[in-house]
């Protein structure tokens, strides 16, 4: 038998693309039901879950093409003339030959026409050059779109970007210790995304917008920086962006961004849990995606955000409620079982028919002889199409009657087997019909709601919009008196907001009475989200803050400034501060027992951005007073903080009092520990025979690598009594290596 040929690469390449039409379909069907069976389970598993599925559908389409490259008869069916199995020039050769083509699935016959699986085998061959190219323009389009991506993504980690204060670095680098991140993190305050970002694997980056500075709190922005962390922790960034290449080279089947779609969101809710677990309170992290939605509402979602997937599932997840599944997703699913159920067995039965042929057609060919070969029947390969004998028609004319009853008896099986087919849109039906059915166990409480809303002015409501508005508890009575109080053109997601946040009509009866007279809807939120309050207000007042703005008392309730600490400030001597100075001395902790205690040891005269600046740096009370009992006396307060700054303290003065510099200034002191000359240092160079040595020299041996090994192995070449320039020279020209 003539050894079968590979099957050219376009080909083979054309054909798995066909083939991973079906494939894909069965692993998202097997993953949708993997998804039901693990509904109660954590987020981490349904992620592995998925991801496990990615890695299949990847895997799959490398299978088939080797198999279809390497371990399938030839294609090149279309080249094949069956014609010349007609008459073969020697048996042995025909043989030969006969046996190839069964196994290609052909037909013997004796007429000119090209069998049928040869003539659409050979229309594929001519169309998989074609096939092959549209899946290559593909590929190429959507890796140019993720290479900008990348590009812009560099981009946003150097440009317009700076640090945030101390201490906010203070706050990052505990919550890196708490989600246990052991690589460095760098965090660094961005004007171009609005959400905060992590962008790279190896020195990842965590972008945090200065909008979210403002309209966060701190509280809220340390559970969103968690999450960040959280996806850096599990390399989401890396899995992302092998993700995306999946993506790319499977990209027209769209189970693939189905699959790669749950994969995202499975991913937020890991990291969701992550946050919730640091923070310690699920409110205060939903109320943090809330306002994060508020931000995305004016900017470009970027992979990595903490606003991957569906805002309401994952804030509905967060507070312990469980999302409803959308009609959408049941339609979908119910497409997939379809699609897979009718496709599956067509395409199997396409791709295994001409080898299930084979076996009969080997099989019949056996039997017949080679005196058949000059006149051969279609029946040595085929199944006789039936025929009606003369003999049963002369029958059926003779005794009718007998061949009806035979034919009624026959025909009773008929039923049986096409039943089935013929009850299945019956079946069909109600699952077709389900959406209508919104509350099976009170419709009529259901249609009161939905009548109540219609007539408000909400009509048309989608199913989203109805588990929105019930999830956060949106009334009817809510729409009224909103609409009582001049509010008449509220959307859904602004009706959820206010719900979500404890909105109601009192409230705003309470802040018209304190002064407060139709804000947006997005400062009502904000008001009730941070709990201003009519007595705050009028507090307020009192201590000289009047007629301040919505924003302005959403600014001072989000940061924690009470009237207490304004009634702090004001007693220490700092009356009649801007707003703006009150805020910035909260966030950063200068409060009236912090200046009481920087007063007590002498520092009486300070503004109020000295002692903001002294406490971003460190230096407190007791700092001050370890300074003055090192010695130091009392230093003006630029140079504490700079002591401060290069890790100057007592301690440091000490170790350097005792290694011979006992009337060391503190710029001399900073400069030696700039340059990390210990007091370890110094006594290793005088012991190696170098005395009288100044601080700046020991200075200057320190940055050229001058140290006691280096001496010893100069004097054991037999360089004795050099001066420290020579040591340094010999250092800088490498001499003893």
């Amino acid at each position: 038998m003539n050894s079968l040929p590979t099957m050219p690469v376009v080909e083979a390449l054309s054909w798995t693309l066909i083939h991973f039409i079906w494939q894909g379909a069965v692993i998202a069907l097997l993953f949708a039901i993997a998804k039901k069976g693990l509904k109660r389970r954590s987020a981490n598993l349904r992620y592995l879950a998925a991801c496990l599925g990615m890695l299949t559908m990847l895997a799959l389409p490398l299978v088939t093409f080797l198999t279809l490259r390497y371990y399938s008869p030839s294609t090149s069916i279309a080249t094949i003339d069956p014609h010349r199995l007609i008459q073969p020039s020697k048996p042995e050769s025909f043989r030969a030959d006969l046996a190839d083509y069964l196994v290609l699935g052909g037909e013997l016959s004796g007429s000119k026409a090209t069998p049928p699986a040869l003539d659409r085998r050979g229309r594929f061959s001519q169309l998989a050059p074609w096939l092959t190219s549209l899946w290559l323009a593909g590929v190429v389009l959507l890796s140019l779109r993720m290479l900008g991506g990348w590009l812009y993504a560099r981009r946003l980690k150097t440009f317009l970007t700076g640090p945030l204060s101390e201490e906010w670095q203070m706050r990052f680098a505990q919550l890196r210790r708490n989600i246990r991140v052991l690589r460095p993190v760098r965090i660094l305050e961005s004007a171009l995304v609005q959400v905060p970002t992590v962008i790279g694997w190896m020195r990842p980056v965590v972008l945090i917008p200065a909008s979210a500075l403002v309209g966060l709190t701190p509280s809220q922005l340390e559970a969103v920086v968690a999450h960040e962390l959280a996806h850096i922790r599990r390399y989401d960034y890396l899995v992302n962006l092998l993700q995306t290449a999946v993506e790319i080279v499977l990209f027209y089947h769209p189970a693939i961004w189905w699959l790669s779609r749950e994969i995202r969101q499975e991913r937020e809710h890991c990291c969701d849990d992550v946050a919730v677990e640091v923070c310690g309170d699920a409110l205060v992290y939903a109320r943090a995606l809330t306002e994060i939605e508020v931000l995305r509402n004016i900017t470009p979602r970027l992979a990595m955000a903490a606003d991957g997937g569906s805002l309401l599932a994952r804030i509905q997840r967060i507070l312990g409620n469980s999302p409803s599944g959308s009609d959408r997703t049941a339609s979908w699913l119910a497409g997939a079982i379809v699609f897979v159920t009718v496709f599956v067995p067509a395409a199997g039965a396409q791709f295994f028919t001409h080898h299930a042929e084979t076996v009969g057609q080997a099989a019949a060919a056996n039997v017949s002889t080679t005196a058949q070969i000059d006149a051969p029947t279609s029946s040595t390969l085929a199944e006789p199409a039936p025929e009606v004998k003369s003999s049963d028609k002369q029958s059926e004319k003779n005794h009718p009657s007998e061949m009806a009853e035979s034919r009624a008896e026959s025909s009773e099986n008929v039923p049986s087997i096409e039943t089935p087919s013929v009850e299945t849109p019956a079946v069909e039906t109600p699952s077709v019909k389900t959406p209508s059915v919104e509350t099976p166990r009170s419709q009529s409480a259901g249609g009161s709601f939905i009548e109540e809303m219609a007539a408000l002015g909400y009509t048309n409501l989608s199913v989203d919009d109805l588990i929105a508005l019930r999830t956060f508890g949106v009334s009817a009575q809510l729409v009224r008196e909103l609409k009582a109080y001049g509010y008449d053109k509220v959307s859904v997601k602004e009706l959820t907001r206010l719900a979500a946040v404890g909105v109601t009509g009192q409230f705003i009866k309470d802040l018209k009475a304190a002064g407060i007279e139709q804000v947006p809807i997005e400062s009502l939120a904000r008001l009730a989200m941070h709990g201003v309050s009519p007595s705050l207000i009028k507090e307020l007042a009192d201590l000289g803050y009047k007629n301040l703005s919505a924003d302005q008392l959403s600014q001072v309730a989000g940061h924690g400034v009470s009237p207490q600490f304004i009634r702090g400030l004001q007693s220490a001597g700092f009356k009649d501060l801007p707003l703006t100075e009150v805020v910035h001395a909260r966030d950063h902790g200068v409060g009236a027992e912090f200046i009481k205690e920087i007063r007590e040891r002498g520092y009486s005269s300070l503004a109020l951005k000295d002692l903001i600046h002294m406490r971003d740096h460190g230096v407190d009370a007791e700092f001050l007073s370890s300074m003055e009992a090192g010695g130091f006396g009392h230093l003006p307060v630029e140079q504490m903080i700079r002591a401060r700054d290069h890790g100057v303290d007592p301690g440091f003065a000490k170790q350097m009092h005792a290694a011979g510099f006992p009337n060391a200034t503190l710029d001399q002191l900073v400069q030696m520990r700039d340059h990390g000359v210990s007091a370890a240092f110094v006594d290793s160079i005088r012991k190696s025979g170098l005395d009288n040595v100044t601080i700046e020299q020991f200075v200057r041996m320190r940055d050229h690598g001058v140290d006691a090994e280096f001496i010893g192995r100069a004097k054991s070449h037999g360089f004795q009594n050099l001066t420290i320039e020579q040591l340094i020279r010999l250092r800088d020209a490498d001499v003893f290596n």
